[in-house]
């Protein structure tokens, strides 16, 4: 086992952090060493004991829990098997009002579905309204999102999402192969790390006529002073319409007296990309329509 395999095993200790896998911290611990020349040299150099001994090691470590709580805990619940325990009684159900509750009641389980979890069918029918009736939806950073989709307002239609957390994406699999079909869809998952090279050309691969990027940019441009990579993300996605979301409160929950992002919409007049905007509570939505010139 080599430096990293043990940090990142490390890691895994805590709890928050447990359910992510030994690769994906590996690649994270890669991203951020590339920051820190001189802790990448240690890392490579020295004995593991020495290291994890030094300050340099502390420091490191703090830095990259902090990543993993900005980027990943920050959205989960306390109590992981609660999923489990809905998804069970979702399986058993046969009422449609308790089905929909239900599906409700797992939409809470993570934060920036819990936030919307009464506005899907206000929010899907702007973006529709707009874009039409897709056949095909890509949902980047999905978390527990396929949860929302008997909110949708139609049927027949194929759902492809991709997120980084492995145990959501086999739950949402087994859901949208036992459940879908009765709601009128199907799809799938796939594991994705934004902060990996062939991130971009992966998703590029993934013909789809609406691609939801439900906040998510800060993510992609995490560590970054420009939003070059949310830029890439717009130019490289295959498809005709992507709707990327903000929240509209601050950290401190506080309202923002301008929640438009100017610097986002100053990307896509650039790009000639044309846009429609909405917002619910919470949340405001950019419907980007890619081969509609502004």
């Amino acid at each position: 086992m080599n430096n990293l395999e043990k940090i990142a095993e490390e890691i895994r200790k805590s709890k928050k952090f447990s359910k992510l896998g030994i690769d994906y911290l590996i690649s994270i611990l890669k991203r951020n060493l590339q920051l820190d020349k001189k802790v990448n040299k240690l890392v490579q150099e020295e004995q593991y004991l020495n290291f994890r001994s030094s300050k340099h090691y502390k420091a490191f470590l703090k830095s990259i829990k902090k990543f993993l709580h900005d980027t990943y805990s920050v959205y989960q619940i306390r109590d992981v098997s609660k999923k489990d325990r809905i998804y069970h009684d979702i399986l058993k159900s046969k009422d449609k009002n308790n089905l929909l509750q239900l599906h409700v009641d797992m939409l809470h389980c993570h934060s920036s579905t819990r936030e919307r979890k009464n506005e899907y069918e206000t929010i899907y029918r702007n973006i529709f309204a707009v874009c039409g009736k897709p056949k095909n939806i890509l949902d980047v950073g999905c978390g527990i999102n396929a949860f929302s989709l008997p909110f949708i307002g139609f049927r027949d239609f194929k759902y492809v999402c991709c997120d980084s957390v492995k145990e959501d994406l086999k739950l949402i699999d087994d859901y949208l192969n036992k459940v879908g079909p009765s709601f009128g869809f199907k799809g799938k998952s796939f594991f994705i790390n934004i902060f990996v090279e062939d991130f971009l050309k992966k998703i590029s691969k993934i013909k789809s006529d609406v691609c939801f990027l439900f906040k998510m940019t800060d993510m992609l441009d995490y560590g970054k002073k420009t939003h070059k990579k949310t830029e890439d993300f717009l130019r490289n996605v295959n498809s005709k319409f992507v709707v990327v979301s903000f929240p509209t409160k601050t950290v401190s929950n506080k309202k923002m007296r301008v929640p438009r992002r100017k610097w986002f919409e100053i990307m896509c007049n650039r790009l000639k990309y044309g846009y429609d905007y909405f917002e619910i509570e919470n949340e405001c939505f950019y419907i980007v329509n890619k081969f509609r010139k502004k």
